[in-house]
């Protein structure tokens, strides 16, 4: 928007960075963290922790302002891994892409080393000092992990590589072929993510990935339309913020919104509010705490979630939930768990 208020068009170009993705990624994240944050139990093949909350947990558990923190952790389960998809295709869509070869190698480099290189210094040792393994399922779960079998969080990695991989062979064979269209992506991604479960093979976790591609296309279709239209001006973008959350307030008593329903509302919803806090607060976007913070969510997203189980084991196990500053500090820890470099 310049200076007389009016409307202009979004354009994205390499000298020019676009914050309003990397308000949408800081915002994603935190809501990742936030949905990490509530749950006492968790199962998978090989481990799992199971708690139960102290009959003399503090009152203040049950507070307003924590219980609206865990109701938060529920409402941001709907969608934030939709949202992520959304958001991996909106950037892809941000300049041309490259050959098949340059995308393999990247994201390789990018998403698959980071996996392995991760979970086995990281994840799973960190996820065994948590007891969610035992000494007898620690190994099993480290082969599990080699295969995707026993993932964790760290799912996404693998999952988003076969997405960019596969949409990358749709799109290079749709120009062979001269349809050069993203909603034929779309269109496709959609039909492959219907049928997924049909692919008769799995690797690293192939098929979850496709459970997701059209989510990645309409990220990418998102960011295509973003180009050609008018951005709305700050007025427009907080009233149709506004109008959404009361239609999630409604829904949070009603139930008129479906799961697919409920992605979108609350995937859009958390755009425009990442477009608000970009052109209000644009000035801290060129500063230097900006620029670490961005440069390591990645990091945040790495690291938090094995963390989760150690702060589950301390506070459970010593019976700290007993007082009120216990569950302050638990609280605290479980959704402020932040590493930078």
């Amino acid at each position: 928007m310049n200076q007389n208020g009016n409307e202009k068009i979004v354009k994205t170009s390499e000298n020019k960075r676009d914050t309003t993705y990397d308000w949408l990624r800081l915002i994603a994240t935190i809501f990742v963290v936030i949905g990490h944050s509530a749950y006492l139990s968790m199962q998978t093949k090989y481990g799992g922790v199971k708690y139960t909350l102290p009959l003399d947990t503090s009152t203040l558990y049950r507070s307003s302002i924590l219980n609206f923190i865990r109701w938060l952790s529920t409402w941001v389960y709907g969608f934030h891994m939709p949202l992520f998809f959304m958001l991996s295709g909106a950037v892809f869509a941000l300049k041309p892409i490259g050959t098949f070869e340059q995308v393999t190698k990247s994201k390789i480099k990018r998403l698959i080393f980071p996996y392995f290189i991760y979970g086995l210094l990281f994840m799973l040792p960190v996820k065994l000092l948590g007891n969610f393994y035992t000494k007898s399922s620690f190994l099993l779960a480290a082969k599990g992990f080699l295969s995707g079998i026993d993932s964790g969080h760290l799912w996404f990695l693998p999952a988003t590589f076969w997405v960019i991989i596969i949409f990358t062979i749709i799109e290079k064979i749709g120009k062979k072929l001269k349809v050069d269209n993203p909603y034929i992506l779309l269109i496709i991604s959609g039909i492959i993510q219907l049928q997924y479960s049909k692919i008769p093979f799995d690797v690293l976790l192939m098929k979850q990935g496709m459970s997701y591609i059209f989510w990645f296309a309409l990220g990418y279709c998102f960011e295509y339309e973003r180009k050609r239209n008018v951005q709305w001006n700050l007025k427009k973008t907080i009233i149709a913020f506004i109008l959404l959350f009361i239609i999630e307030v409604i829904n949070k008593k009603y139930h008129i919104l479906n799961s697919f329903f409920l992605i979108i509302c609350g995937s859009f919803m958390t755009y425009l509010l990442a477009d608000i806090c970009n052109r209000i607060f644009k000035n801290f976007s060129k500063t230097r705490i900006w620029k670490i913070l961005i440069r390591n969510l990645f990091f945040v997203y790495i690291f938090h979630d094995p963390l989760e189980y150690i702060v589950l084991r301390i506070f459970m196990t010593n019976g700290y939930m007993s007082s009120a500053i216990g569950v302050v500090c638990y609280t605290r820890l479980k959704n402020n768990r932040y590493i930078y470099n």
